[in-house]
This record gives structure tokens, C-alpha cells and sequence, in this order.
């Protein structure tokens, strides 16, 4: 359980259109000692893919780029991983969701738009429980669906509004070990925690006297303690698991590995980053979305810095 701050351990990331290096990465996730990064691109390009790279910044391969067919992405959203170590894909222009092997491979897809019960308007973030049936943040339909990992649809909850157990756009979504359900409420400010049957039970939307500004994404480890994409801040607000704030990180990025070699191979570049003297504004979250733990480390996308910072977990 988190009680004391975090160290800064590392950072890997570089903006790249392909190959080693992200384009705003959205999510991330860790299996089988790798990092599954979720780039969700931008208007201006169709870079969006997920990289699969060691944490000691080896890049391995990448799938699910741009692209309308099988195994491909227009605005992917989020990641998971169900039990069997399969890896499930949100996308929220194409209103389905993908599934791949963990080498990359397409399986199959499923989703249907619309505004029934099994239908989907813009999904985002998705989570899976122990019975190996996947939650989605079913964004512009205001609600929360329960799916087994063929898509067919279990139960909702959830509506549109600013009262207990309504969500106006929610993105992010995780559970804790008693599958209590957490959810990034984004325009109302907070964190809505529900019972696995999606009853309310309480919600986050302060820490210390402030208060959550855009949160994007919620993460819970196993331990309890609770990290909060403080996206219209750009921060991320860590409490303990009895939900007392411990920390506000601001990021403490140094350069990765990847953005040395670069600067190594182009001295200009390197000469252009030390007369703009902006060292201190490079170190900072810039729109942290998704964040995951194992136990020894916490990961953090910093969207708009392409790059994943990483911190120990004390």
C-alpha cells in the first residue's frame, strides 16, 4: 500500500509515427514482462497503434494500426487483458471492440451502435472481472455495460446527469480486489465507486482542499491504493487504500533512452533544447491518461509527451 511518495524511476517514450516511439499514448497495460502501450494518435494523422515494449525501452513489435478492417483502429480508447492473456481493444469511432492474441494477432470484433441495452455510442474505457466478463464505459450512452468476452450483453447501469450513480462523458474504469467498480466521471469532476452489481457506494472528488479537475482515468492495485488521472490538472492524485490522499505527482520525467540516441545522432537538436531552456516544463505530466502497476513499478501516460513515465512503487 502506498503511504510515503513516490520515486521517479525511468521514462520511455519518443513521438514517433511508427515502429519504437508513440503518438499520444491513451492507455497501458503489463503482461508477461512487457509494456502494451495504446497510442491513440490525432486529427492531423493516422498513427494510432498499440507498441509492445520491454521496460528496459526495447521496442518488440506493434499492431492494431489505422485502419477500418479486422484488426485495425480509427480512435482506440483503452486496453485490457481477460483471463485467458487475451488483449481487448475499444475503439470509439468504430463502436467495437477487438481482440487479439498477446502476440498481436486479430481474433475476432464485435459492437453494434446504439442506444439499447447491448448497444454502444463511443466506448472507452473497458476492465475485465473475475468471471472473465468485460465492463465498458459506454461514453456517450452515460452508462456502464457488462458483457461476457464473446460480446453478449449481461447488464447495465448508469444514465446521464450529475447526481449518484450518473456519469456525464465517463472515460476511465478499473476494479478493486472485492470487484467494487470504480469509474472517471470526466465532467463531473470525480471518481464514482459502485458494488459489482453496480450499486453506488461513495465517490472521490477532492483531495486535501482541492478538487479533481477532468479526471480521465482511475487505477487501483492490489494492495487498495487508488492513482487518478487528474487530466484538466495534469496530475495524478494517489490515495492509500482507506482513501486518504498521500500525493500529487506533477511528473519527473528525465530523457528516455530513445530521445538520447536522438539528440546523440542530431546535435542541432540537442543545441535548438538547450537554448530554449525548458527544462523544467519537459519534466511535467502534459495530459496523463492511463496509468497500471505491478508491484514493483506505476506506469503513467503523459499523452501529449509521448511517453510513458515511470515511477517505483514503494
Amino acid at each position: 500500500m502506498v503511504t510515503t511518495k513516490l520515486s521517479y524511476s525511468h521514462t520511455i517514450g519518443i513521438a514517433s509515427f511508427e515502429g519504437r516511439g508513440f503518438m499520444n499514448p491513451i492507455d497501458v497495460k503489463f503482461k508477461n514482462d512487457l509494456l502494451f502501450v495504446l497510442s491513440r494518435s490525432n486529427a492531423s494523422n493516422k498513427n494510432n497503434r498499440i507498441s509492445a515494449v520491454s521496460i528496459d525501452s526495447d521496442h518488440k513489435f506493434e499492431f492494431a494500426n489505422w485502419g477500418e478492417e479486422d484488426g485495425k483502429s480509427i480512435l482506440p480508447t483503452s486496453i485490457a487483458f481477460d483471463n485467458n492473456n487475451l488483449i481487448y481493444l475499444s475503439d470509439e469511432h468504430l463502436n467495437r471492440i477487438s481482440v487479439f492474441n498477446i502476440d498481436g494477432d486479430f481474433i475476432r470484433s464485435w459492437g453494434t451502435y446504439g442506444t439499447d441495452q447491448g448497444e454502444i455510442n463511443r466506448p472507452s474505457g473497458i476492465i475485465f472481472d473475475k468471471d472473465n466478463n468485460i465492463l465498458i464505459v459506454d461514453h456517450l450512452n452515460s452508462r456502464i455495460q457488462k458483457f461476457d468476452n464473446q460480446g453478449k450483453f449481461i447488464s447495465c447501469f448508469g444514465s446521464f446527469g450529475d447526481r449518484e450513480g450518473e456519469f456525464n462523458y465517463p472515460w476511465g474504469i478499473d476494479l478493486d480486489q472485492s470487484e467494487n467498480i470504480y469509474v472517471a466521471d470526466w465532467r463531473n469532476n470525480r471518481i464514482q465507486i459502485f458494488d459489482k452489481n453496480g450499486n453506488f457506494l461513495e465517490s472521490i472528488s477532492k483531495y486535501n482542499d482541492n478538487y479533481l479537475n477532468k479526471p480521465s482515468s482511475v487505477h487501483v492495485d492490489r494492495n487498495g491504493s487508488i492513482f487518478i488521472s487528474n487530466w484538466g490538472d495534469d496530475s495524478v492524485i494517489v490515495y492509500d487504500k482507506n482513501k486518504n490522499f498521500v500525493e500529487k505527482l506533477i511528473g519527473d520525467a528525465t530523457l528516455s533512452k530513445w530521445c538520447q540516441e536522438f539528440l546523440d545522432v542530431n546535435p542541432e537538436q540537442s543545441s535548438w533544447r538547450e537554448n530554449a531552456k525548458l527544462f523544467e516544463e519537459e519534466k511535467r505530466f502534459w495530459k496523463p491518461t492511463g496509468i497500471e502497476t505491478n508491484d514493483e513499478m506505476i506506469f503513467i501516460t503523459d499523452s501529449c509527451r509521448h511517453r510513458v513515465q515511470i515511477y517505483k512503487n514503494n
